[in-house]
């Protein structure tokens, strides 16, 4: 696996966690405060994006935990806000669907939390040269 890039990508998908936060909240205003299930969604979605961020700089922040860490906790992160979405407005087999689809990327961020990768990718994360 190729750290550069992996690390560009979180860049990437970072910001445009942010972006979207930044969005909803431009876009719903003061009326966000009245859904608290958006505020939650919402909050999540922008801690997602700040870990991930993080994770694709060179920081004390990932001197002290490493940037796959990071990156593991924003996918925990998103992967807890993606039913926020659907709860409440569309049925339960699409709430279903978000569930299985937010259980699986939360899955992959423990596994890069607590495991190193050992589980979703090739090698462990924390081995040298990685």
């Amino acid at each position: 696996m190729n750290e550069r890039r992996n690390r560009r990508l979180s860049a990437v998908v970072g910001v445009s966690l942010l972006l979207i936060t930044g969005g909803g909240v431009a876009l719903l205003g003061t009326a966000v405060l009245d859904a608290p299930v958006v505020v939650a969604q919402l909050t999540l979605l922008g801690l997602a994006g700040v870990f991930d961020v993080v994770a694709a700089t060179d920081t004390g922040l990932t001197d002290r935990w490493a940037w796959y860490r990071w990156n593991g906790a924003g996918n925990v992160l998103l992967g807890l806000s993606l039913p926020l979405g659907i709860a409440g407005t569309g049925g339960p087999f699409f709430l279903l669907l978000t569930g299985v689809g937010g259980l699986s990327l939360a899955a992959m961020g423990i596994d890069m939390l607590a495991f190193h990768g050992k589980y979703t990718r090739d090698e462990r994360l924390d081995r040298k040269g990685s």
